[in-house]
């Protein structure tokens, strides 16, 4: 192992996985295992919360798609009287728009078992746009790779689409990339709009299938613990309408990465976190990006080019020193946090010190709010 790395200075992906395979004590998987739920707790909040588990069952005690759901027959031990019915289905007859906005609220798997209650039913939930959250997907027991990847394909491969947004954080697709390349491929095809897809590592350099480079459609994407794919002229990433993208823990070329950004014409918020060296460098130029994130991450620079709509440029950056390069950003508003320690601030191609000369053009106007950490 590299002597960095024998000193815990880890700066490529590569030195991670060596350092935490020589370490005493826990596993690597078990090292990266923390930190992950730390990754997840930064993303956006759930589409719909999920169900409560109180029992070691697999969660099947209440079935929409079977008659017996093992409910009692003895009306004394409900806590409550059940009011009396005429059996009539008052429900189903409530405006199709109304019925969609019922299966929106319900999660996954309680989503998908309306399609059992009748063919009227069956047509609402199809037409409804599809939202998945593999949480709703687990038992009570934690996470079971196996059934999850079955069912996340499953549940996506069954609905005709469009897929409103699909959400997947806990679980480990090595060992599973077939379901994994089926998955993408499938939401490629539906014309997914909002993407959460997060691996449970080792290995950090889990590969991506390609088909993320299809979903054209998406407006929001984040992606955790993956290898992106490598991009080419004849098959660049296609997302016009994509405004918001985050990167977590993941191995980015600078050539995708770079090659992402020119392809992402109305992109406004971009956040890097925990990024190693892959991409090294964080080079900004976008007409449409307002909100650069980069938290955690070792960048050799990072470099506003020409970003004309940027309004905050957030970073708390860790190990060695780099330069923080503002070329042309007229909007920028806030911006920090500034380590003395790790950055070195240049506007206009000149490096900012102390006590020198002050001219137009190494000037910010525009700046209404700098962080510094003294």
């Amino acid at each position: 192992m590299d002597s960095d790395s024998d000193e815990g200075d880890y700066t490529t992906y590569a030195q991670v996985e060596r350092g935490f395979n020589t370490m005493e004590g826990p596993s690597a998987q078990e090292r990266i295992d923390c930190i992950v739920p730390f990754l997840v707790s930064l993303l956006p909040a759930t589409y719909v919360s999920a169900p409560e588990v109180e029992s070691d069952s697999d969660d099947d005690r209440f079935s929409l798609t079977s008659s017996d759901s093992g409910a009692s027959d003895d009306h004394d031990a409900l806590p409550f009287a059940a009011a009396p019915g005429d059996g009539e289905d008052r429900i189903s007859r409530l405006p199709d728009t109304l019925l969609a906005d019922i299966i929106h609220r319900l999660p996954t798997k309680d989503a998908g078992r309306t399609a059992a209650l009748s063919t009227h039913w069956r047509r609402v939930w199809a037409g409804t746009p599809l939202l998945v959250d593999d949480a709703h997907l687990l038992g009570a027991g934690g996470t079971n790779d196996v059934p999850v990847v079955r069912e996340l394909a499953r549940c996506v491969a069954a609905h005709p689409g469009p897929v409103r947004g699909a959400r997947v954080t806990r679980v480990s697709f090595h060992a599973h990339e077939y379901a994994l390349r089926r998955l993408v491929a499938d939401l490629a095809d539906k014309d997914v709009r909002d993407l959460i897809l997060v691996n449970r590592p080792w290995p950090l350099d889990m590969p991506l299938p390609d088909d993320i480079l299809r979903c054209a459609s998406l407006d929001r994407l984040y992606l955790g613990v993956w290898k992106f794919p490598k991009t080419t002229s004849a098959h660049p990433p296609v997302s016009p309408d994509l405004r918001e993208l985050g990167l977590f823990h993941s191995i980015v070329r600078n050539e995708e990465f770079e090659s992402l950004l020119a392809h992402c014409p109305k992109l406004e918020v971009l956040s890097l976190v925990m990024s190693y060296h892959e991409p090294s460098r964080l080079h900004l130029t976008s007409n449409s990006l307002k909100i650069a994130v980069e938290w955690m991450s070792s960048f050799d620079e990072v470099v506003v080019e020409d970003a004309p709509s940027l309004e905050r440029l957030l970073f708390q950056s860790i190990l060695e020193r780099r330069p923080v390069k503002i070329v042309r950003a007229p909007r920028l508003e806030v911006l920090g946090v500034l380590d003395l320690d790790l950055h070195m601030l240049e506007i206009g191609g000149t490096v900012i010190k102390a006590g020198m000369k002050v001219s137009a053009s190494n000037m910010v106007p525009s700046l209404k709010i700098l962080a510094v950490k003294v």
